[in-house]
């Protein structure tokens, strides 16, 4: 992000070095200033909630400040639409609304790409598939564990990764039909279907994935006809041998 700001001719907002962009001991009480609320945006995508690393990029203000601002800002924005509503090229850059609405979308929606795509406005579900694929990578290896509010997302994001192999061993056997890559979103924006509560063969996933589970053992289905006829052939059997047994007299009587 600091890289980013110093291409954006926006260095002034990069906490100066050597000091850790901690806050002063007495952080500003008043009005938000503008150049404040630029630090504070910033502070915001890069750490999301971590309000302690926010407060310490912003300098002036503490935690709870920047806390109650950022509740204000994240409730405006998941009110009011995107400003933009034209959809753009993936060759666009990101706006610094956009990478905090698709943070915003993904607490509300997870990895719902096509319901992320209508809420960040300017971006398709493959765009937004891609942003989330490099913004959890960058966590991995940065290291960063993720927080609590994108843990439900992450966890979608990683089982779509898990299932990506499994696509992909399918297109190269030609066992996937109609199957169509070409639009290149196969390889790096897993399809939103995957985790929509409602798939096209009806049913929810884990019903889906209960049908196609193998049945367990002394639970498959059973010939009833086939058992009947083994039945009768036994108890035909159990009575010739009875009769077989039985002395002259009882035969007769029989």
């Amino acid at each position: 992000y600091f890289k980013q700001l110093q291409r954006e001719g926006k260095g002034h907002l990069i906490p100066p070095p050597g000091k850790g962009g901690r806050p002063p001991k007495k952080p500003n009480t008043g009005t938000w200033q503008p150049d404040e609320h630029a630090r504070f945006l910033v502070g915001l995508e890069a750490h999301w909630r971590e309000w302690p690393l926010v407060s310490e990029h912003v300098r002036t203000k503490t935690k709870i400040q920047v806390r109650n601002r950022a509740n204000i800002y994240l409730t405006k924005l998941r009110k009011e639409g995107p400003s933009a509503a034209q959809k753009k090229e993936a060759s666009e850059p990101w706006t610094q609304e956009e990478r905090l609405r698709f943070l915003l979308g993904l607490e509300i929606h997870g990895c719902h790409w096509d319901q992320l795509a209508q809420f960040v406005g300017a971006r398709d579900a493959e765009q937004i598939a891609e942003h989330a694929r490099d913004y959890f990578q960058k966590l991995e290896e940065d290291g960063r564990e993720v927080q609590f509010y994108l843990k439900r997302a992450h966890a979608q994001w990683t089982q779509q990764q898990q299932q990506q192999p499994i696509i992909r061993a399918s297109t190269s056997s030609g066992t996937t039909g109609d199957l169509d890559d070409s639009g290149g979103g196969i390889e790096s924006a897993p399809p939103a279907s995957i985790f929509e509560e409602e798939t096209s063969g009806g049913g929810s996933v884990e019903e889906v994935c209960e049908d196609a589970a193998p049945p367990e053992a002394g639970t498959e289905e059973l010939d009833l006809d086939a058992i009947a006829k083994q039945m009768y052939e036994d108890l035909l059997h159990i009575v010739q041998s009875q009769r077989q047994s039985q002395p002259g007299p009882m035969k007769q009587a029989q």
